[in-house]
């Protein structure tokens, strides 16, 4: 007979809530970058392949389109946007304004010690916090490639949620002080300002997302599906076995996951494989031979190739230097 299943256990809400922990307790923020523009009208500026990046409006409004978006969205006072994947976007005050590219204008701009700049034209000022993310096991990570190409957290009445004043106010703290260990806190802070989004994106959006992994997980067959791979990645699972479980055809249950979850079935396996050997080669002195069997592996050998083609180093060589 076999066992129960996660979702027969357990009631809706709480196997989604184990995959939404499951997801955020699997990044590790290693660095930050913080600039911190005052952008006189007219002004844009154009930000692409430097990780994951995010955009606080401090005082001011202004636009942000991202590629593929077939819509920009206007940002006031207290919005805080993240783009998970580093996806080319434009930040502007309109549509008409040229654009340059971020790091040519910081550095024709002369940023200060605390990384404020003053660039752009003489119209209204807008003032920013942008930051740039690096996670240690970005190309690994299950979340980073499930979120959308945009998270937008909404100001409340031009002001910001309170977690997100009270956080930006430590930020902005730690970076006029210059003190010893100012750029470790403001990496951390940064981390905090990274979950909460993804958990604000959560809340809100997970009864209404019509595409995408939080309307794959609200799918009576995808939702189960995705929290058996969380709770046993280490199963040798197949796409014909998961179809069984949920009662679908082999056919129509990849068709359905690759169209919710924007990857084939087997695929996101592999992702979870690989970031739960991140997870244990960061957290313990266990032996690759007993990592590679819990988390699914044929073997050592078939982690280490992995680890390779994935993250382009050995898992003795991340484990040294993550």
């Amino acid at each position: 007979m076999s066992s129960p299943s996660v979702c027969e256990t357990t009631g809706p809400s709480d196997w989604r809530e184990k995959l939404f922990a499951d997801l955020l307790q699997s990044v590790r923020l290693r660095s930050t970058l913080y600039f911190r523009p005052e952008l006189g009208a007219p002004w844009a500026f154009s930000l692409a392949d430097h990780g994951t990046a995010f955009h606080i409006v401090a005082d001011g409004k202004c636009w942000v389109q991202v590629t593929g978006v077939t819509h920009a969205i206007e940002l006031v006072a207290g919005d805080f946007v993240v783009v998970p994947r580093g996806d080319a976007h434009i930040m502007r005050d309109s549509a008409t304004s040229a654009v340059v590219d971020f790091f040519e204008l910081a550095k024709s701009s002369s940023p200060n010690n605390k990384g404020v700049f003053r660039a752009g034209g003489i119209g209204a000022i807008t003032k920013l916090v942008c930051g740039g993310m690096q996670f240690d096991n970005g190309p690994s990570d299950p979340l980073l490639a499930v979120l959308p190409p945009l998270i937008h957290v909404k100001g409340k009445g031009g002001m910001g949620a309170a977690w997100l004043q009270a956080t930006v106010s430590q930020v902005i703290e730690e970076l006029d002080s210059s003190g010893a260990g100012a750029q470790a806190v403001v990496t951390r802070l940064a981390d905090i300002l990274f979950i909460k989004a993804v958990r604000t994106y959560f809340e809100q959006d997970v009864e209404t997302a019509q595409y995408g992994w939080l309307a794959a997980i609200r799918d009576p067959h995808i939702g189960p599906a995705l929290a058996q791979l969380h709770a046993r990645p280490q199963e040798p699972w197949t796409v014909a076995s998961l179809a069984r479980h949920v009662a679908l055809s082999r056919s129509l249950f990849a068709e359905k996951f690759a169209e919710l979850v924007g990857e084939p079935p087997l695929r996101y396996l592999k992702r979870l494989r690989l970031n739960a050997a991140v997870l244990r080669l960061r957290s313990t002195n266990d032996k690759l031979s007993a990592i590679a069997v819990d988390t699914g592996y044929e073997s050592a050998a078939a982690l280490t190739k992995a680890f390779k083609r994935i993250l382009g180093k050995t898992p003795g060589e991340y484990r040294r230097n993550p």
